[in-house]
This record gives structure tokens, C-alpha cells and sequence, in this order.
């Protein structure tokens, strides 16, 4: 629960949280051009890392915001960072940023159930989307999954469709969706059973062609480049970035 009144100051950057509603103020002499702000969340994330590394060193990106729920460790002089717990995004009234940049992902382990899962990967998600739109933002990117639908039989895809469904129906002016395949990188923690997948899956790269191009493993760092340069393409209404596109993206 939150304290009656509580407040933060991480690199420039107040929250007041006051009855239960959240504040985030600025130091106005520090606050950039919105028009080349960008919020990143999941920023500790394999993906949302190395996004964090692309927006810092992008000249088109003025300051760069990371909502995080500790400390990043890291000082560079576009950056804000704001300490927030998710389960109170709702609360959150606006952001300043023109573009968003939506990495939150977990897996059913790490979470402990279906319920903690979907709260992370559906609900938080959702929550961020709603934000940009009330906040007037000019473009959501977020990263689902190859293979997601709300039909899937699969809990994890059928949650990411499921995800991709309600941001779209928040009507920012341009939505990015990215539906990368098995992700390739080094992650803080240990996955057993995605280190085989991996192994398995940079063998059968070599002969995964034409349609199934798709199914190839795809570097985290790819996907980051390729969400950063979305970002900057004048395109609106809903593009669905499937995994060979990302990594074209990504080469060119």
C-alpha cells in the first residue's frame, strides 16, 4: 500500500504519491522537446536493455524516461529514470513523452502462475497503452510474440494476442506491434529449457527458408534496433512486425 504521501527524486524527476493517486513532475529546466521524448518501461529486460543503449546513442531521441522498479545503475545525460510499482500504473495521469516504448514481458515461471503472468504481459501492458493515449502520444510500440492470437491454444500466445487486441482498441494514432521468435542474448537470469530451444534453434536457422523464415531465432539486440527505427518511420494506424521483417529491419 501506498504511504499517505511519499515522494522520490531520481535524476531530476519527483513523484509525489498523495492519497493514493501518482504524480510524476519534472524540473523544468531539465524537461526536453516533447517531440523527442521517449518512455521506455521494461528497460532491465533482455529486449528493453539494449532498446535502452539505442535510445541513448539515437540523436532523433532528446531525453529518454525509464520507469523501473530499481535503480538502473546507470547516469547519462538524456536520461531520467523514475521508480514506480507497476500494479499502480492505472494511477498515473500523463506522461510528456511522444513516443512509448512497451518491453514488459515475463514468463509463467518467473511470475509463479498464469494469474502473476498475465498481469505483467496483458495487464500492465494494457495500463501503459491507455496512458499514452489519454497523454495524447504519438506513437505505442510494443513487443508480443510470434505466434500470438486470441485464439491460440497456448496460454502465453493466447495472453500476447489477447495483449495486441485491447492496445489496438485504445486508438493511439500509431500502434507498432512486434512478434519476434525465440529471442537470442544473455539474459540475468537462467531459463533451462530456453537455452536447449536456443541451441536447437540456431541449428535449424540454417535450413528455415521462405514462409518459415519467420520461425529463424532473432537477436534481442536486433529487435531493439528495429523498435527504435519504427519508432522514427512517419507510419500510423496498427503495423504487425513479424519476426523475418524485424530482422531485416534490423540488417538494413
Amino acid at each position: 500500500m501506498f504511504e499517505l504521501m511519499k515522494v522520490h527524486k531520481v535524476n531530476e524527476v519527483q513523484i509525489t504519491i498523495k492519497d493514493s493517486t501518482i504524480n510524476i513532475s519534472y524540473n523544468k529546466k531539465n524537461v526536453m522537446n516533447r517531440s523527442g521524448k521517449a518512455l521506455l518501461v521494461g528497460a532491465t529486460g533482455l529486449i528493453g536493455s539494449h532498446c535502452l543503449q539505442a535510445l541513448l546513442y539515437d540523436n532523433a531521441f532528446t531525453e529518454v524516461e525509464a520507469w523501473v522498479r530499481e535503480p538502473l545503475g546507470l547516469i547519462h545525460s538524456k536520461l531520467r529514470i523514475v521508480l514506480i510499482d507497476f500494479p499502480y500504473i492505472s494511477r498515473i495521469p500523463t506522461t510528456d513523452a511522444s513516443y512509448v516504448f512497451c518491453c514488459l514481458g515475463t514468463t509463467i515461471r518467473n511470475a509463479g502462475s498464469q494469474d502473476a503472468f498475465r498481469k505483467v504481459d496483458f495487464e500492465y501492458v494494457v495500463e501503459m497503452a491507455k496512458l499514452a493515449q489519454r497523454s495524447g502520444v504519438e506513437k505505442f510500440l510494443v513487443i508480443s510474440s510470434l505466434g500470438a492470437g486470441v485464439g491460440a491454444s497456448n496460454f502465453y500466445l493466447r495472453t500476447k494476442g489477447e495483449m495486441e487486441e485491447e492496445v489496438i482498441r485504445c486508438g493511439l494514432p500509431a500502434v507498432v506491434i512486434l512478434r519476434p521468435s525465440m529471442l537470442l542474448g544473455k539474459r540475468k537470469e537462467f531459463r533451462p529449457a530456453e537455452v536447449v530451444g536456443k541451441a536447437a534453434m540456431q541449428v535449424f536457422n540454417f535450413i528455415l527458408f521462405g514462409k518459415l523464415k519467420k520461425y529463424r531465432a532473432i537477436k534481442a539486440s536486433d529487435v531493439a534496433r528495429a523498435m527504435v527505427r519504427l519508432a522514427k518511420d512517419n507510419n500510423t494506424g496498427v503495423l504487425k512486425i513479424e519476426s523475418d521483417q524485424i530482422q531485416e529491419l534490423a540488417r538494413n
